[in-house]
């Protein structure tokens, strides 16, 4: 079942995740649940902290419309430097331009605990680094100058008040 999407700037976003150790059943559950809000919402990464689980656990889209499930994932090593447009489920309808790595290595582990290396470039490099950043509490706007993360910011908690009175 998909879970709703945290909206930032909401406190388990801004937070270190913590590494996963149990790689059972809650864990296949949890990647399950992230899948099917991801899908929902039409994305093409999502974090766990995204979902209100601070583990260190992400989801990275590829361009076939498959994706890597990572789980203690580390960059290992960063080249080159691109600029491309991002966006965010935990913010949505904001587009920015984003500086970054253009080729990353990451090392990471997947859901049976066993450990990979993957090299991305372009777009794949770009949100492989975007979920990093959640896992460790950092979400895309902080690249932007604060008059941009600022307005955001305002325009974010204007969403969380209304998606709350729209539970209530």
């Amino acid at each position: 079942m998909a879970r709703d999407i945290v909206i930032w700037p909401h406190k388990v976003l801004t937070s270190v995740t913590q590494p996963v150790k149990d790689f059972g059943p809650a864990l296949e559950k949890l990647l399950e649940e992230m899948a099917e809000s991801m899908a929902e919402a039409k994305g093409i990464g999502i974090a766990a902290n995204q979902v209100g689980e601070s583990l260190r656990v992400a989801l990275v889209g590829r361009e076939d419309g498959t994706f890597f499930e990572i789980v203690n994932p580390e960059l290992l090593e960063r080249t080159g430097k691109v600029t491309l447009e991002e966006g965010c489920l935990s913010v949505p309808d904001e587009w920015e331009k984003v500086p970054r790595f253009e080729k990353v290595k990451v090392r990471y582990q997947d859901k049976t605990g066993q450990w990979h290396e993957t090299e991305a470039e372009g777009r794949l490099a770009h949100v492989f680094q975007h979920e990093i950043d959640h896992l460790d509490g950092h979400v895309f706007v902080e690249h932007l100058s604060s008059l941009k993360r600022t307005l955001i910011q305002e325009r974010m908690k204007k969403l969380q008040k209304s998606l709350k009175r729209k539970k209530d």
